[in-house]
């Protein structure tokens, strides 16, 4: 069904052969949230201010396009890592496969889709950049608006050129005689880049107010300026850029990290560059692109049905998080926990999915006007914490050992909230209904559960975490199948002090000390359909301290930043080029099973259709 829908959606767009690109320019009204309203060439247009503003949007609308954010790019950033797994049902979606596996060859559609929405984004901002240069408006205005549109396209470049290095560099519309372009080298790529971000270190806004807010500020264009150069290797002036940007006291990290990924967290204190996304009532009916399928096509696929189930969380991921991390619970949602909206509803297992695990960071509510297609959660380009981490590692990179500890404890005090102590598992809010009617256990037992704590198994009982439940034959008929929950372990005491509750765990674990042994009284449940079995153990457990300061120095240091960096922005489209570029990808993923292959994995190949039409050269190994 999934990729039914993904193949509609897919070939509702105009193609592009070779790196022919349109002159006609879809322009949008002047919310950047709304979507283009009709088409004007560019001779008829370019005549007013209002009309420099609508052609700067329509760039921005290219963000939210499904070839720029949505499914084949989640597969080449997070899905070809070893941080996701395809998801979704074996047989949906073979080309991400494909990429999940590093089998694929350059006719792979996930290549050709985000070339050509990319290029189309480059084009808009082209288009937008002659226009508005030629006019005659308010200096201050025309110097800005061309800013967010050259730092648009350092985005779409930033992307294209690590992807696949050296590319077609077009810097303005083409004649259709200038439609088949050659590839310029990775540095000329680079250069423009770099150009472009510099101009919006004068030319940009610190910020906005009002319906503007979400457009390029100077901040967003220092911190992927920052970014660009730590990718280079260009370690000062990554730090140099990024320290700019942070002491700029625009920004600052949001308080709760759970609540950063729901919609209270949008366009925060800690909001650099974000995509924005309104889900406009209507569904359908509404304007076309002021939404975005991006969390859509990761969401939970079955019941409730909200999604397709694709990206999801691996093993590998989960097992990489140090004791405790809240993070962890921020970043994966489970089966049989409640969906974080307040509304009570339970993921259940879907026993056609290899994969249970959903990216929790991009959940859409089931109440979402128009479905979950029709989805407003903005999409989280650069945070203030992915500054802190790029000043972090450039920091740790160039002898400035002390910079790198302040930076990296920032973000890890935040993870870590107001609490201190951890025995080494993350509990979970069990849903009611699995409670009682699943498990069949008393109202007021204690919904506090973990997947898995095993006494006479040391690894388990030092919280790492397993995963056992199935659907029988008939399941339960009191909730849609499965219903079958295996070994769900429910704190009911901590040190002997009765818990119900999470709030309660963890006051208790608070009045502990990191070295002390905690008892944890745990009842293991086994049931389906309103029956269960139950088993009282008691695990000791040594606490520690929750996510502690780090205070290394050297080679340690720097690995203490590509941890935390993994574990901070998790599942937001990060993993797979900064394992390239830290020259850690054949050891990282052979540990995810995978075999990425020296000289060839560091790019993906040309699409072959441009390689075809435009003769491009191909990458080695293609």
């Amino acid at each position: 069904m999934a990729l039914a829908n993904a193949s509609n959606r897919r070939w509702r767009r105009a193609r592009v052969t070779g790196t022919a690109l349109a002159l006609v320019a879809a322009l949008p009204a002047c919310d950047i949230e709304t979507a283009p309203l009709g088409t004007l060439t560019t001779e008829s247009f370019f005549q007013t201010t209002e009309q420099a503003i609508q052609a700067t949007n329509a760039t921005y609308s290219a963000l939210r396009e499904w070839r720029v954010h949505v499914f084949s790019w989640i597969g080449l950033t997070d899905i070809a890592s070893d941080d996701a797994t395809k998801g979704s049902v074996p047989a949906d979606a073979g080309f991400l496969l494909d990429l999940d596996n590093l089998n694929f060859d350059p006719g792979n559609l996930a290549f050709s889709d985000p070339w050509g929405g990319y290029y189309r984004g480059i084009n808009l901002a082209n288009v937008a950049i002659q226009g508005i240069s030629g006019m005659n408006i308010e200096p201050g205005l025309k110097a800005r608006l061309i800013a967010e549109n050259k730092f648009l396209r350092a985005y779409f470049y930033f992307f294209l050129v690590r992807a696949f290095g050296g590319v077609p560099l077009i810097t303005s519309p083409l004649a259709p005689s200038e439609f088949t372009q050659q590839r310029a080298t990775e540095e000329e790529v680079w250069a423009l880049i770099e150009a472009d971000l510099t101009e919006g270190l004068t030319a940009l806004p610190l910020s906005y107010t009002g319906s503007d807010i979400g457009r390029a500020t100077r901040g967003a264009a220092g911190a992927l300026l920052a970014e660009a150069h730590l990718f280079q290797e260009d370690f000062e002036a990554a730090f140099l850029q990024a320290q700019t940007v942070i002491n700029s006291g625009q920004y600052s990290l949001f308080p709760d990290y759970q609540t950063l990924f729901t919609s209270a967290g949008e366009n925060s204190s800690e909001s650099v560059f974000e995509v924005q996304t309104v889900a406009l009532e209507g569904g359908s009916n509404s304007p076309a692109g002021a939404s975005s399928q991006y969390a859509q096509v990761q969401g939970v696929r079955g019941t409730p049905n909200i999604g397709w189930g694709f990206n999801t969380p691996a093993p590998e991921l989960e097992d990489s998080y140090e004791p405790g991390d809240p993070r962890l619970q921020a970043t994966i949602m489970y089966p049989w926990e409640e969906l974080p909206d307040g509304s009570g509803r339970v993921v259940y297992l879907n026993p056609s999915m290899p994969n249970n695990r959903y990216n929790q960071k991009v959940f859409v509510s089931p109440d979402n006007p128009g479905g979950s297609g029709n989805s407003g959660v903005n999409i989280r380009r650069i945070r203030f914490a992915h500054v802190l981490l790029t000043g972090a590692e450039a920091a740790a990179r160039t002898n400035r050992a002390a910079q790198a500890q302040t930076w990296l404890n920032m973000v890890r005090a935040r993870a870590r909230g107001t609490r201190d102590i951890t025995v080494g598992v993350n509990p979970e809010m069990m849903a009611t209904s699995i409670a009682q009617d699943v498990l069949g256990l008393p109202a007021g037992t204690s919904r506090v559960f973990l997947r898995f704590v095993d006494p006479d198994d040391a690894a388990y009982a030092a919280g790492l975490r397993g995963f056992a439940s199935e659907c029988v034959t008939p399941c339960p008929a009191t909730l849609p199948p499965p219903a079958r929950v295996l070994n769900a372990d429910i704190i009911t005491a901590v040190g002997g002090v009765p818990v119900t509750t999470l709030g309660q765990f963890y006051n208790e674990l608070d009045s502990k000390s990191p070295g002390s042994t905690v008892a944890l009284a745990v009842l293991r449940v086994t049931g389906s359909g309103g029956s269960s079995t139950a088993t009282p153990v008691v695990v000791n457990v040594t606490a520690q301290a929750l996510l502690p300061d780090v205070t290394s120095a050297g080679q340690d240091l720097l690995t203490a930043s590509w941890e935390e960096r993994r574990h901070e922005l998790a599942m937001e489209q990060h993993r797979w080029f900064d394992i390239i570029r830290q020259g850690r990808a054949v050891a990282l993923m052979a540990i995810a099973g995978k075999t990425f292959v020296a000289g060839k994995h560091e790019l993906y190949p040309i699409p072959a259709r441009e390689v075809a039409a435009a003769g491009l050269a191909q990458n080695p190994g293609y």
